[in-house]
Order: C-alpha cells, then structure tokens, then sequence
C-alpha cells in the first residue's frame, strides 16, 4: 500500500502541474469579466436610446463634434508641425532639406493616420 500512496501523490502533483498549465490565469477570467459587463452597458445604452429618440440624437452630435474636433486637432498639428519644420529647414542645403521634409512627412503621415484611425 505504501507504493501505492506514493504513485497517487506523483499523479496528483502530475495533475496539478499540468492543470495550472492548461488553465487560464486570472487576467483571462478579468478580462471575460469586463467584456461581459461591458455587453451588460451596451444594452443598458441600447434600450434606453430606444426609449428615447432625443438620447440618440444628441449621442450623435456629441460623436460628430468629437470626431470634428479630432480632425481639428490633427489639421492644427499639422499647421504647427509644417510651420515649425519650415522655420527649420530654411537654412538647410537642399539635399538636407529634401530628405528632412520627406522623412518628416513620413512620419507626420502616420501620425496622421494614426488619430483618424481612433476617432473613426
């Protein structure tokens, strides 16, 4: 019997080992955990926007004014970046000049890209 007590606490310690390598942590169980509630506040947003056509219509303009003002943002971004950049690069010999504006475009471009991506 004492070879046998010893073969079934291997296997438990097997079993467990294995276990806490198949199981999901609990980042996975926190995460289930938000995506469920956030469901939850979608319906709750969804009915009430039902009941309410006001509610809909002024959920509309507030994004509409977001993302306009996203857009804005961007637009001013770029003003002051191509403001900055040309104040810079007056001085520049015109090979430097070229390869500075073409890798600041480059870069502002994803930028660019960047907030258009979140706010739409």
């Amino acid at each position: 019997m004492g070879n046998y007590n010893e073969i079934m606490i291997e296997d438990i310690e097997e079993l467990i080992k294995k276990a806490e390598k198949i199981m999901p942590n609990e980042d996975l169980f926190i995460e289930v955990i938000r995506d469920l509630i956030k469901e939850e506040i979608k319906e709750y947003i969804k009915e009430k926007m039902n009941e309410n056509p006001n509610i809909r219509k002024e959920l509309r303009e507030g994004i509409l004014k977001y993302v306009n003002a996203k857009v804005a943002e961007a637009e001013a971004a770029t003003l002051i970046l191509k403001v900055l950049g040309e104040l810079g690069v007056v001085s520049l010999p015109p090979e430097i000049k070229k390869d500075l504006l073409s890798n600041f475009y480059r870069t502002f471009q994803k930028e660019i890209d960047e907030v258009l991506e979140k706010t739409l």
